[in-house]
């Protein structure tokens, strides 16, 4: 069940000559309805997808389970709600083990079926303890050495968790707050955000070890994370409500080489290497927004208003889609539109940022996307 919402695309809004890109498009919103929670208050946490089957889980507290959602089609579609222990936090889809995992309350990961052929298919068919007080949160996945990192916020500790055995094979001591992890394919080392130093955090899975921390240059209070392995670079989105900002980080040079102000104040950021994007759920900026910069290089290209309790992001590749949450107050449901720049990528996607004139960059308008 869908409905349109208001905000139209923008049509014939700038001159020959006028730049491509404006900070914020306007761009038709789509609410999809999650009935467990439809017209009651949202309270999710993050969301993950599943490329291949076309699925989209989204952790949610409201009904203490992970929704999934079909999103083949053109509007994604609810399927079901999988029960979890306790409530969810953080969630991840890991393609190489056709399962999902998420980070509970009680300290727990559990481990959805998501392969589509098993008689267990949206079940949950092991919990793994990671023995903290507090919750197990974000993750990220090393696909060589068959490793699952998940963040104990509160207890100051990564779990390394051996997800064939079902058991945490070391446990990696670092301060509290530690958020988004990102693991780097490039020099094998894990980077995870830590919100309460302002800085990064470079981990060494092997050796399970905390190797440096890396202060950042501005206030930021980091919280989102992706990375590019293409060309070792990624974003970070700062959660700080007032420094309102958004930085690039080379993973090679281990440091910050450039900061946005054009979004700030959120929560989850992804990158898809097909749209050549990274996707940042600014909710805590003003009008809040669901963020989109191009990779290569990295720049801000446009934003998309939503709503402050929109902090989640995904993408769906298929039909070049974006998904946050409708947060707005006994709305609890998801959002999907267009990607406003899909197609603007590369030099032309720099080129547009730098205010060249649309002559010049003829896939970056994004009045023309639907």
């Amino acid at each position: 069940m869908a409905a349109a919402l208001i905000g139209g695309i923008c049509a014939g809004c700038a001159g020959f000559q006028e730049p491509a890109l404006q900070p914020v498009t306007a761009m038709t919103i789509t609410r999809v309805v999650i009935p467990p929670v439809n017209h009651k208050s949202a309270s999710f946490d993050t969301m993950t997808a599943d490329q291949e089957n076309h699925r989209l889980y989204i952790s949610d507290d409201v009904d203490q389970g992970v929704d999934v959602m079909d999103i083949s089609g053109a509007v994604a579609v609810y399927l079901t709600t999988v029960p979890m222990p306790d409530y969810p936090h953080g969630i991840l889809y890991v393609p190489e083990l056709h399962r999902v995992f998420v980070g509970t309350d009680l300290s727990q990961v559990a481990v959805i079926e998501a392969d589509p052929a098993s008689r267990a298919l949206n079940s949950v068919v092991k919990v793994i303890h990671t023995g903290g007080e507090g919750a197990a949160d974000q993750m990220d996945y090393d696909p060589v050495e068959n490793r699952l990192f998940v963040t104990n916020p509160d207890d100051g500790f990564i779990s390394s968790v051996d997800p064939t055995q079902g058991k945490v094979a070391a446990r990696i001591m670092v301060p509290i707050a530690s958020e988004q992890p990102v693991y780097d394919p490039v020099d094998r080392m894990l980077y995870v955000p830590d919100a309460d130093n302002n800085s990064i955090l470079l981990i060494d899975p092997r050796k399970n070890v905390l190797l440096h921390e890396y202060a950042l240059p501005d206030l930021c209070v980091p919280h989102g994370f992706a990375i590019d392995p293409a060309t070792n670079k990624g974003l970070i989105g700062c959660g700080d409500k007032d420094s309102l900002i958004t930085m690039a980080w080379d993973f090679a040079a281990k440091r910050v080489f450039a900061t946005f102000d054009f979004a700030g104040g959120g929560d989850q950021v992804v990158f898809d290497a097909k749209s050549q994007h990274f996707y940042f759920a600014a909710s805590g900026y003003t009008p809040s927004e669901l963020a989109v910069f191009n990779a290569n290089p990295i720049t801000y290209l446009t934003s998309v208003a939503t709503s402050h309790h929109s902090a989640q992001v995904a993408y769906d590749e298929t039909h070049q889609l974006i998904y946050t949450i409708d947060g707005r107050q006994l709305e609890a449901g998801l959002w999907q539109f267009a990607d406003p720049v899909k197609g603007c990528k590369g030099h032309e996607a720099f080129l547009a940022s730098q205010g060249a004139p649309r002559a010049q960059t003829p896939h970056c308008h994004p009045e023309q996307q639907s």
